[in-house]
């Protein structure tokens, strides 16, 4: 209860307009039923935006998953089209995750930052399934990831900020041409490293 009025309150009010009262009101419990489980607002905060960050991640595994067509491109795009449908559907979860924790002075920044660097797990995971020529390259794909990673959060950042102004397939089209590019690249220099190969031949 105490997690669905988090995501409630601060979903609609933003984290520094939320008391711990106006949070156990829409609970419809007591003050110490939240000081139970909770050291303050911002420990409710923080495992709201981990309950979000795991079923996102869940929702992007499955959809990605159950997609029959396993060429590299199109799985970029269904997980893609995946995240920006969970993040366009409930306002909420938007501005938890790109208005509010970004600008929320933390007690335990490890603990978001760690949470944050997830995503890079979650892409690290599905490497070489959505670039198989990565690990024949050169490239340090944890940065790579990284960067990567990064990129969509300040495009989806960007998004939120202006209530969504921008098409829906314009965005999913800015964060997959970051994706396509590495994978185009990284099948141009295996081309590259087998013409090579045969030269030397």
């Amino acid at each position: 209860k105490l997690l669905d009025a988090g995501l409630q309150c601060f979903g609609t009010q933003g984290f520094y307009h939320v008391t711990v009262r106006e949070v156990c009101a829409e609970a419809k419990l007591t003050e110490r039923y939240f000081y139970e489980s909770f050291k303050n607002s911002e420990a409710l905060l923080v495992a709201v935006y981990q309950g979000i960050i795991k079923d996102m991640q869940n929702h992007i595994i499955h959809t990605v998953l159950a997609e029959p067509n396993k060429e590299p491109k199109v799985l970029i795009k269904t997980g893609l089209t995946a995240f920006l449908q969970y993040i366009r559907q409930d306002v909420r979860v938007a501005r938890i995750l790109f208005i509010d924790v970004p600008h929320v002075r933390f007690e335990n920044t490890v603990l978001i930052r760690d949470t944050l660097s997830s995503f890079n797990a979650l892409l690290q995971q599905f490497g070489q399934l959505l670039f198989p020529n990565a690990l024949n390259s050169a490239l340090n794909f944890d940065l790579i990831s990284a960067g990567l990673n990064g990129a969509n959060v300040h495009i989806v950042t960007y998004w939120v900020h202006s209530d969504f102004a921008q098409p829906f397939e314009e965005v999913l089209e800015s964060c997959y041409t970051l994706f396509a590019a590495l994978a185009d690249y990284l099948s141009r220099q295996k081309t590259e490293k087998k013409a090579s190969e045969k030269a030397k031949e």
